[in-house]
């Protein structure tokens, strides 16, 4: 009978033993799978480039940058507000716009409305903070209904979406890219494409380490447990 229970025993431990780590080669396989793709992004859609990729940057003007890619950063609320004043100002139009520090009344497609400030522009959103909150929240100016002042005065939303498409305001956020030489800041209208090559790696291997730690800590604390219980099976090997 000890000898069936040592059996029974020995074939769970090896079925755990081995789950976790073919699942930790598994997600690392898929990971290095999707790090063997190249990749593509516009400025609409540059967050989605993982941080420390290797990046080729086409600008508007024509340029190409190229380097890694260490995160997006968002400008000083002062820096922001002066390049926001210096393009509005560039712009023959008499259409009513919201500023960087509006207090202004937000009311969604679905009926909801809140106030909130106005704190800039991201890629076809407006970045708010609720006056009750500190936290930014991008609202996508499709989802946006109405937008006016506290007066009551609406802003233009239908030229206010031109401008952002024809990148003619600038947004908050910039695209980093450092190379051996420096690090740059780019406005994320001011790109065009990007591009990420093909990267490998190998966190297969590195997912297999963790779930190998993984099973062999579950059969040490299965071995523990069962010498605890008054059956000292003795050694595994």
């Amino acid at each position: 009978m000890r000898t069936i229970i040592l059996l029974l025993t020995a074939a769970l431990l090896g079925m755990q033993f081995s789950g976790c780590t073919a699942i930790g080669i598994g997600v690392g396989a898929a990971v290095d799978h999707h790090n063997a793709k190249p990749q593509y992004a516009t400025w609409e859609t540059a967050h989605t480039i993982p941080c420390g990729r290797a990046v080729q940057v086409t600008l508007t003007s024509g340029d190409t940058l190229y380097g890694r890619f260490t995160g997006l950063r968002t400008l000083p609320p002062d820096s922001y507000r002066c390049a926001y004043v210096s393009a509005r100002k560039l712009l023959a139009s008499d259409s009513v716009l919201p500023q960087p520090g509006d207090t202004v009344m937000v009311v969604h497609e679905s009926g909801w409305r809140h106030r909130s400030l106005f704190h800039g522009l991201g890629p076809m959103a407006l970045d708010m903070r609720l006056l009750c909150d500190t936290s930014a929240c991008f609202v996508p100016l499709r989802a946006v209904a109405r937008l006016q002042d506290i007066q009551g005065t609406p802003y233009d939303l239908t030229r206010l979406s031109a401008l952002m498409s024809a990148r003619l305001l600038p947004t908050e956020q910039q695209f980093v890219v450092q190379s051996h030489v420096q690090t740059t800041g780019i406005p994320l209208e001011h790109i065009r494409e990007i591009y990420a090559p093909p990267h490998r790696t190998s966190y297969w291997i590195l997912g297999g380490v963790i779930g190998l730690a993984v099973d062999a800590a579950v059969v040490a604390a299965a071995a523990h447990a069962w010498n605890n219980h008054g059956m000292n099976i003795g050694p595994l090997f």
